[in-house]
């Protein structure tokens, strides 16, 4: 690609503005890939707490000399709404022996199938007095669904008690060779007073295979007796995995109910996780809060839980979220526990950067008095694209960690000289005329 037609697109845009260091709160180093003109780079988490506008005009891009360089800012598609998996009834599972190969004894398992591959009877002979079955595992017929392939069962156990297992999944076409498609996935339902979990959905890779087998993960518990089946194919492909900010706590209230995070910045978060502490099980109701001027409002609300199975300590999911602003975040307790922590998941903002100086360049980030001009980059975008493919992307710098500029002094607005000067002859030209005003109420009527 020829270097000086892009000089030549940064030279029609504007003349190279120089930002000061003191204006800025902090600055981050930039590796620029080598001999690229053009280039973009994520947006670092700590550079949106320190933000002062909820358009990022706050930061900029400068080369060694301080000069601002070209930059167009892209900020990321708000996240598609959640579409439920196409849900198709299956018929429910038949139970078979566990692994043959710990079993004691010996057994034959006889399985008939009709002629389109439908499971007719199950028979378990035992062939000697010494067999005992292990705990069984379920066999499930997908039947027509398996043409195009399902990534999941919803699984409805009979019954309301609580139950916790881990269990393994394995596929095959002919109930002699079986793949393992995924393992240990929780199945679970957990209760405590009023607060009940569920999490009764087990996902996996798309498979096409006819015959699918669940059996307890290795010292899990036995599976519970089910009352409906369904298999669920995603409709759409799985969304970009999004990166994530975690937060601890800065405040507790005296209660221990309230526990206040910061100020979050204009971070374009799409989800929330809440980590609860480490000491047992535990299931918590909760909500989320950001402050908006003197109120603060919902963002979300649910439940958090942590649970044990089987060995390993599960979660509950993110919650889904979309922030009204900058301001802080609180979270509110049913009742009091140890701070947990946030885990936000967010999709950065992205730069593009048109240089038209030297490395080694900075990105500047938060200022009250510093607002940098974007420039329309979709023609030079375009024509890049016309030559190297449409799917060509800008490519992707490093951001180095953060380094204190003026800090919080940055963020406060700085008097202006020429407003207060103007303020103070205004001010005193009224009491000049006052002064006058009062003078002539005072002074006798003059006679005709």
């Amino acid at each position: 690609m020829n270097r000086l037609t892009f000089v030549l697109i940064g030279a029609l845009t504007a003349l190279p503005a120089l930002a000061a260091d003191e204006d800025f709160a902090l600055a981050f180093p930039i590796t620029a890939p080598e001999g690229e003109p053009l280039f973009a780079l994520d947006l670092p988490p700590e550079a949106y707490a320190t933000l002062t506008t909820p358009d990022l005009r706050d930061l900029v891009v400068v080369d060694a000399q301080g000069r601002e360089q070209a930059i167009s800012l892209h900020r990321p598609p708000p996240p598609p709404p959640p579409r439920e998996p196409l849900a198709i009834d299956l018929p429910l599972p038949i139970p078979v022996p566990g692994d043959a190969a710990t079993t004691p004894g010996t057994l034959a398992l006889h399985v008939r199938r009709d002629p389109d591959g439908r499971l007719g009877a199950i028979d378990l002979r035992t062939v000697d007095a010494g067999a005992n079955a292990m705990p069984p595992e379920w066999l499930i017929d997908v039947g027509a669904a398996a043409r195009e392939g399902v990534d999941g069962l919803r699984l409805t156990p009979d019954g309301t008690d609580d139950f916790r297992t881990l269990v393994d999944v394995r596929g095959s076409d002919d109930l002699v060779q079986w793949q393992t498609l995924q393992t240990a996935l929780p199945l679970l339902r957990a209760s405590n007073g009023d607060r009940a979990i569920e999490r009764l959905d087990l996902r996996f890779a798309r498979t096409t295979h006819r015959y699918l087998a669940l059996r307890p993960a290795s010292n899990a518990a036995p599976l519970p007796t089910l009352r409906q089946l369904v298999a669920l194919r995603r409709q759409h492909a799985d969304a970009a995995p999004l990166s994530t900010l975690a937060l601890e706590a800065q405040g507790v209230s005296e209660d221990g109910r309230t526990i206040d995070y910061g100020r979050l910045g204009p971070l374009p978060v799409q989800q929330v996780e809440v980590r609860l502490s480490a000491g047992g099980d535990g299931i918590v109701g909760i909500q989320l809060e950001q402050q908006s001027g003197d109120r603060w409002l919902p963002l979300a609300a649910g439940t958090a839980w942590r649970i044990a199975i089987g060995g390993e300590t599960l979660g509950s999911p993110p919650l889904s979220m979309s922030p009204h602003g900058p301001g802080p975040l609180r979270l509110k307790l049913a009742r009091a526990l140890p701070p947990p922590r946030l885990v936000l998941g967010y999709a950065p903002d992205r730069v593009v950067v048109l240089t038209s100086g030297e490395p080694p360049f900075r990105l500047l980030a938060g200022s009250a008095r510093h607002r940098h001009v974007a420039t329309p980059m979709g023609d030079a975008l375009a024509a890049v694209r016309q030559r190297q493919g449409e799917d060509w992307q800008p490519p992707l710098a490093a951001v180095g960690p953060a380094q204190p500029l003026a800090g919080a002094s940055a963020l406060a607005p700085k008097a202006d000289g020429g407003r207060i000067a103007l303020w103070l002859v205004l001010g005193l030209g009224a009491l000049v005329v006052g002064g006058l005003a009062w003078r002539l109420l005072r002074s006798p009527t003059a006679e005709a």
